[in-house]
């Protein structure tokens, strides 16, 4: 049986007390069938009775202790006394004795009271740690499948470039083989032309050799017939042997190499593209929020003055805008000059960039498509997710996109337009925001852009957080109204807030929201908002 000493390691630190003698020394030993602490002297004795040898008796530390009431310890200065009393300026248990001698004017409360608000705190405090402990779960995981990612790609491209160096070689080898076969060629040639000029050279050298041995051999006993016939013999034949005729001789063949040029062999094999880095892959100082400190880089306004309802940043430079009525996307650089517009046959609402960068966009006019502008400047249709209407749209680091709905249902698709799951926020979803933890930030009320409460949704579908209005100052807000909100890298949610022309921030377990920007620096009735890669704040 369990002792009625026996106390669970909770909150407040509490010794333990051997059941048994009920000494606070030594108690170095815990049964886990009686679950209660020994100690030394005691642990013996338990392991002899009879009916307790054969527990299972262990060291403290490795104790599987079952949840038990917290019992107050008895007061170690004053005898007979329990501890029922907690002094919050000292942090220590106390009895009424204790209270009264030295902390009679401290701030206490009931020992009970207290293990509950502590117990608070620390489930509290558990649910931020779980979260922590999610988001670097999730960079870990994120960063094991880049490691493989880039391995496999590394793996590809260098086959790719063992495929172009053969490629390479059996050109050059060819184009080399070509020259030696002319070569070959041209030595058969001057072989076959030397052989006839060499023959012809031979024949004539002969002829005339035997002609000169006649004349040499004969000249001194010839009759005068054989000697006019000699001497016309002479005369006939001396033109065949024309020596000043010049003889066409072949030249050598002169080979001029080609000069090595590193950059055409560097073509023909190929070049590594590092794409550009993506949101995350961007480093920026991490500030607090502080509205004082807040600097102002640039401001415009639309000739037409227009409502903006959506800012998506593209670049470090640029962001593209959607304005309220107009069928028409607007590029802008930081100084708020137009580079581009690019014309719609609707009005777009919310626009969201993929992980590839094209643009995804939902109509204004609660319509079920979403639409997607390509690099090329088209508009085809990404996706239809009739009957429901598509209103916030943002996509995950996993490739996956959501979209609210202005209903309790948020439609989550795939980079095809597929639909793969849905998920419930509770309350008709308005903007929404993908967090780097996988998580999702939902804003939810009436009316497209009437916030009531934002919520905070985790991967298992499940609400973690809300938010409310409750603002730092201790005031809180009963609405806020915009068309969309926005995440830095550090996954702190910035909300616009048309009516009080204020634009907050909330990180994902606060309970609070702090204020960035308000009329001091001319925010007048702020309905969207992005946060670009270089932690910029766009604001419209």
């Amino acid at each position: 049986m369990a002792s009625k000493l026996s106390i669970r390691r909770a909150q407040v630190y509490v010794p333990n007390t051997c059941a048994w003698c009920e000494n606070v020394q030594d108690v170095n030993w815990y049964c886990n069938d009686c679950q209660e602490a020994l100690c030394d002297k005691c642990k013996d004795g338990h392991k002899r009775g009879k009916k307790t040898r054969n527990d299972d008796v262990v060291p403290i530390k490795e104790a599987n202790i079952l949840g038990e009431a917290v019992l107050p310890e008895v007061c170690k200065t004053h005898r007979g006394k329990t501890c029922d009393l907690y002094c919050s300026d000292c942090n220590i248990v106390m009895c009424t004795m204790c209270f009264t001698e030295k902390h009679k004017q401290h701030t206490f409360k009931n020992i009970e009271e207290e293990i509950v608000s502590q117990k608070q705190d620390m489930q509290d405090q558990l649910k931020i740690l779980k979260s922590k402990s999610d988001h670097f779960n999730a960079s870990l995981s994120k960063r094991h499948e880049m490691n493989k990612s880039v391995k496999e790609s590394v793996d590809v491209i260098r086959q790719t470039v063992q495929t172009q160096r053969l490629k390479l070689k059996v050109e050059i080898d060819s184009i080399a083989d070509a020259v030696l076969v002319e070569l070959s060629a041209l030595v058969d040639e001057e072989e076959k032309s030397y052989q006839q000029d060499c023959k012809s050279h031979e024949q004539t050298i002969k002829e005339i050799k035997r002609l000169i041995r006649d004349v040499e051999q004969n000249t001194e006993q010839m009759s005068s017939t054989s000697l006019f016939e000699l001497t016309g013999r002479l005369r006939a034949t001396k033109p065949l042997y024309d020596v000043t005729k010049k003889s066409v001789l072949p030249r050598p063949p002169h080979f001029m190499p080609g000069k090595l040029n590193a950059d055409q062999i560097k073509s023909m094999i190929g070049y590594i593209h590092v794409g550009k880095l993506k949101n995350e892959d961007c480093r920026y100082e991490k500030k607090e929020v502080d509205s004082k400190k807040v600097r102002q880089i640039s401001t415009f306004q639309d000739r037409k003055q227009t409502q903006i309802n959506s800012i998506c940043p593209i670049d470090d430079t640029h962001a593209l805008v959607s304005k309220s009525r107009f069928n028409e996307l607007i590029k802008v650089n930081k100084e708020g000059k137009v580079i581009e517009s690019v014309k719609l046959d609707f009005n777009p609402w919310c626009l969201a960039v993929t992980n590839t960068e094209e643009l995804l966009i939902t109509g204004y006019d609660s319509s079920p498509l979403i639409h997607k502008l390509s690099k090329d400047r088209r508009v085809p249709r990404f996706a239809d997710i009739s009957p429901l209407q598509a209103q916030g749209i943002s996509v995950s680091d996993s490739d996956e996109v959501f979209v609210t709905t202005n209903t309790t249902t948020i439609q989550v698709l795939n980079m095809s337009g597929e639909r793969i799951r849905q998920i419930s926020c509770g309350s008709d979803g308005l903007s929404i925001v993908c967090l780097t933890t996988g998580n999702i930030a939902v804003t939810t009320g009436v009316f497209a852009i009437y916030c009531k409460e934002m919520v905070v949704i985790n991967k298992t579908d499940q609400v973690i957080h809300k938010w409310s209005g409750e603002l730092d100052n201790g005031q809180k807000l009963e609405k806020t109204t915009q068309c969309n909100i926005a995440r830095d890298r550090y996954d702190r949610v910035f909300v616009p807030d048309y009516n009080t022309n204020q634009v907050y921030v909330l990180s994902e377990n606060e309970r609070k929201a702090k204020c960035l920007l308000d009329k001091r620096h001319r925010v007048t009735e702020p309905l969207s908002v992005c946060v670009d890669r270089c932690g910029h704040v766009w604001i419209g």
